[in-house]
């Protein structure tokens, strides 16, 4: 029986590696943090040729083949990552182990069945760890701007990197306050536009990650260029940001460049709202949002008629939400799996996450009102290869047609799909 390892894949499957496995006639898989290999392997034609339901290899069976992605440098200084190269190594001293390093930088194999060529691989990471060891202007300070769990996660993850030296969670929280990595410190007392630009200049700071939409659509971002010019942003300047900002924004700015979204209708005026709430039908559910930052509470989700009424009371004229609920967004109500997709963009494109799937109702048996977030897990098994591929296209076209309009979008991009 032939086997295999895949190392170090993630949510992108090269053709070429599938192809390989397929000539191969590998018939038995171990995944290493490859979890979407698993579920390309499914489709034809590779179905055909592998039994992806077996993720291990049973017994003391020597490993024919192993493929290994070549890592980040994070990532390869990871004890993780680490102990993936370790296997590597021990593997080309075998003679019944077959290696096969794939370079996602080329989108090609740079060694197949050539040990030598696996070993200077290898030794040149090696080599460009070295350096950045050596090199110790290397060491950027970066600040993290919140104060919640996305922000604790973000500075775990920066510090992970040998590039940063230090990262500084302004104002951070408990969780930052006592990290076991000595990088990630906290300062400054809250995450307003004027307290980041002041610990920013203080620090010398190289990069700044902002992890909450209320800085960005608070301008943090542009306030950053035009006070500190030499220090990078990741995140929206504000026009930008209007996509996060404004629910009605979003829906128009989707529907004039034929993106998928629900149908709506968007209300500045109360009687209007409620006058289009009387014209629908008696059983037509609708899902009544105020437009504006609502820290995610800001969407209802009326069960009738009467209940539709009152959440646009409760938004438009008891501002439960704030100057948020000055527009209202009532949109068709849609049914099945939700996934909440994120992208990374540069301002020309963007580069899909593996999808998550959160839960926002506050009980169980998805009753209660909506919350900022219960839980979730990733990568979301309803997202499958296609349609992972097919929500990538809808963030590429978005940040497209936002260059087109003159704001360029810079950061991570919110996609909620159903």
């Amino acid at each position: 029986m032939t086997v295999a390892t895949v190392l170090n894949f993630g949510t992108r499957i090269p053709t070429a590696v599938l192809e390989l496995l397929v000539k191969e006639k590998c018939s038995r898989i171990t995944l290493n943090r490859s979890d979407a290999l698993e579920l390309a392997l499914l489709r034809p034609p590779f179905r055909t040729f592998l039994n992806s339901s077996s993720n291990s290899c049973e017994g003391n069976e020597a490993l024919e083949w192993i493929i290994y992605c070549l890592p980040t440098m994070a990532e390869y200084l990871s004890e993780a990552g680490q102990a993936d190269s370790a296997f590597v190594r021990s593997e080309t001293m075998k003679t019944t182990s077959k290696i096969a390093v794939f370079d996602p930088n080329v989108n090609g194999f740079v060694a197949i069945d050539n040990k030598s060529d696996v070993l200077k691989t290898l030794a040149s990471l090696d080599q460009l760890a070295s350096d950045l060891f050596a090199d110790k202007n290397n060491e950027n300070t970066v600040v993290v701007v919140g104060s919640g769990g996305r922000e604790h996660a973000l500075a775990v993850a920066l510090a992970q990197s040998p590039l940063v030296g230090s990262v500084i969670c302004c104002p951070g929280n408990g969780g930052t306050a006592t990290e076991k990595n000595p990088k990630i410190k906290n300062c400054g007392a809250d995450q307003k536009n004027a307290t980041v630009v002041a610990l920013v200049k203080d620090l010398n700071a190289d990069l700044v990650v902002v992890g909450p939409e209320q800085p960005l659509v608070d301008g943090l971002v542009d306030e950053l260029a035009k006070e500190c010019p030499g220090v990078k942003a990741f995140g929206p300047t504000q026009a930008a940001a209007e996509l996060e900002a404004s629910k009605a924004f979003s829906k128009d700015f989707l529907q004039e460049h034929n993106i998928p979204t629900a149908t709506y209708k968007n209300f500045t005026n109360v009687d209007a709202a409620l006058s289009y709430v009387e014209s629908l039908g008696e059983n037509e559910r609708v899902v009544v949002k105020a437009s504006g930052l609502a820290a995610g509470k800001g969407v209802l989700l009326p069960e009738s008629k009467a209940d539709t009424i009152a959440a646009v009371h409760e938004i438009m004229s008891d501002k439960a939400f704030g100057a948020a609920g000055d527009i209202c967004v009532i949109e068709s109500f849609m049914t099945g799996p939700e996934a909440s997709c994120l992208a990374f963009c540069d301002g020309k494109t963007a580069v899909l996450m593996p999808a998550a799937q959160d839960h926002k109702r506050a009980l169980d048996g998805d009753k209660g009102l909506n919350t900022g977030g219960m839980g979730a897990y990733s990568p979301a098994p309803c997202v499958t290869p296609d349609l992972q591929a097919e929500i990538e296209a809808m963030c590429i076209k978005t940040v497209e047609k936002m260059v087109e309009r003159g704001t360029p979008y810079v950061g991570v991009l919110y996609a909620g799909m159903m």
